[in-house]
C-alpha cells in the first residue's frame, strides 16, 4: 500500500493538470459560444427588423403629417384677406410666405409706413436753423495761391473755382482739398468778354451746353453747385437759361444766381418748374443778396458785410459774393470778431436752409 500510494498521487496530479489545460478552457468556450448564438438568433433578428420597419413607418407618418398641415396652412392663408394675415401671422409664418408677391409688397409697404415718420423727423431736424445763416462766396478762384489765402480766414468761406482751362489748370486740385467748393461758370455778358475763358453764349444748342457741363463734371466729379461768372446777357434769356438749368439738374447740380443783372430769368423758371430741389433743405432757389466789393475800399466792403448780416437776420439767411482782392481779404479778416458776435452763423452754401 505504501508503494502504490505515491503512484496514485502522481496519477491524480497528472489528471488535475490535464483538466486545468484541456477540460476547463473547452467548458468556458462552450459557455461563450451559445451567448453569441443567442444574440444573433433568428428570433432576435426578426424582432430588430420589425422595430426598424416600425420606426420608418413612424417617420413617414410624421413627414406626411407635416406635408398635410403645410398644405392646409397655405390653403388657409390664401383664403384670408391680407389685413387679417398681418394680424395673426407670427414672424416665422411671415417669413415662410415671403414667396407670395402680394404679401411681400404689403410687408414692404408696412415697413415704409413705419419708417417714414422717423425719416421725416430726421429730415425736419436736419433742416432747422438755430440762428440766421450767412454764406460768403469768393468768386474767380483760379490758383492754389488764391485758395490758400482764403484758408487764412478763420471761418467758412465758399470758393467758387473757374473751370479747368489753359490759364486755370489747378482748379480741379483745389476741389480735391477744399471742404466745399463751387464752380464759377462763364456765361455771356452784355458788355464784357475775356478771351481766356470758354463761354456759353445765348443761342447755344442744348447739345453744346450738355457737352460743356459733362466736361466740367468730369474735372469736378463731386460738383454740386454752380454760379455764373458775368452772364448779364445769358441769364436774362429765357430759352438759354431753360436749357442750362435743365442740363444742370440732369447732372445733379444746383444753380446759384449771381444776379449780374436785375432782369435774370432764373426766378421765373424755378417758379414754373415743379421739380423738387436737389438739396431737400433748400426749397427756394439760391441767389446773391449782396456784392461785397463793387468798390475796392475796406470801409465800403465792411459796410456791405454788415448789410449782409442784416439781411440774414431779416430773411433767415443771406448770400454775399466777393472776389480775391487784397482789400476784400483784409476786410473779411478784420470782421472775424464782429461776425463771431453778430448772432449769425457763417456756413457753406450747401448748408443754407431756406424757409
Amino acid at each position: 500500500m505504501d508503494k502504490v500510494k505515491p503512484v496514485t498521487i502522481g496519477i491524480i496530479a497528472l489528471l488535475l493538470l490535464l483538466l486545468s489545460f484541456n477540460f476547463i478552457p473547452k467548458t468556458q468556450k462552450q459557455n461563450k459560444t451559445p451567448q453569441k448564438i443567442n444574440t444573433e438568433s433568428p428570433q432576435q433578428t426578426q424582432s430588430n427588423a420589425t422595430l426598424a420597419q416600425s420606426n420608418a413607418e413612424l417617420i413617414q407618418k410624421n413627414i406626411d403629417f407635416l406635408k398635410e398641415n403645410l398644405e392646409a396652412l397655405k390653403a388657409s392663408s390664401a383664403q384670408e384677406p391680407p389685413e387679417q394675415m398681418h394680424e395673426i401671422e407670427s414672424p416665422k409664418d411671415t417669413q415662410t410666405n415671403l414667396d407670395s408677391p402680394t404679401l411681400l409688397n404689403e410687408t414692404k409697404t408696412q415697413d415704409y409706413q413705419e419708417e417714414s415718420p422717423t425719416k421725416n423727423t430726421q429730415e425736419q431736424r436736419k433742416c432747422q436753423r438755430t440762428k440766421p445763416q450767412l454764406a460768403i462766396i469768393i468768386d474767380d478762384i483760379g490758383t492754389l495761391a488764391q485758395y490758400r489765402v482764403l484758408t487764412k480766414i478763420h471761418y467758412k468761406i465758399t470758393p467758387s473755382l473757374f473751370p479747368k482751362s489753359r490759364i486755370n489748370p489747378q482748379t480741379p486740385k483745389i476741389a480735391e482739398i477744399a471742404p466745399f467748393y463751387m464752380v464759377h461758370l462763364p456765361l455771356e455778358a452784355l458788355n464784357f468778354y475775356q478771351e481766356e475763358h470758354e463761354w456759353l453764349f445765348v443761342g447755344d444748342s442744348r447739345d453744346k451746353i450738355e457737352k460743356r457741363i459733362q466736361a466740367i463734371k468730369k474735372d469736378f466729379p463731386t460738383l454740386a453747385y454752380i454760379n455764373n461768372h458775368t452772364g448779364s446777357k445769358f441769364t436774362q434769356n429765357l430759352e438759354s437759361m431753360k436749357s442750362l438749368l435743365e442740363t444742370l439738374a440732369k447732372h445733379n447740380i444746383s444753380f446759384l444766381d449771381s444776379r449780374t443783372t436785375p432782369h435774370t430769368k432764373t426766378n421765373i423758371l424755378y417758379n414754373a418748374d415743379s421739380q423738387k430741389p436737389l438739396n431737400p433743405c433748400q426749397e427756394k432757389f439760391l441767389e446773391r443778396d449782396v456784392f461785397l466789393d463793387n468798390e475796392l475800399s475796406i470801409p465800403k466792403i465792411t459796410q456791405q458785410l454788415i448789410q449782409a448780416v442784416k439781411i440774414a437776420k431779416t430773411k433767415g439767411y443771406a448770400i454775399a459774393i466777393g472776389h480775391p482782392h487784397k482789400e476784400t481779404i483784409l476786410a473779411l479778416k478784420n470782421a472775424e470778431d464782429y461776425l463771431t458776435k453778430s448772432g449769425v452763423e457763417i456756413v457753406y452754401v450747401n448748408e443754407i436752409i431756406t424757409p
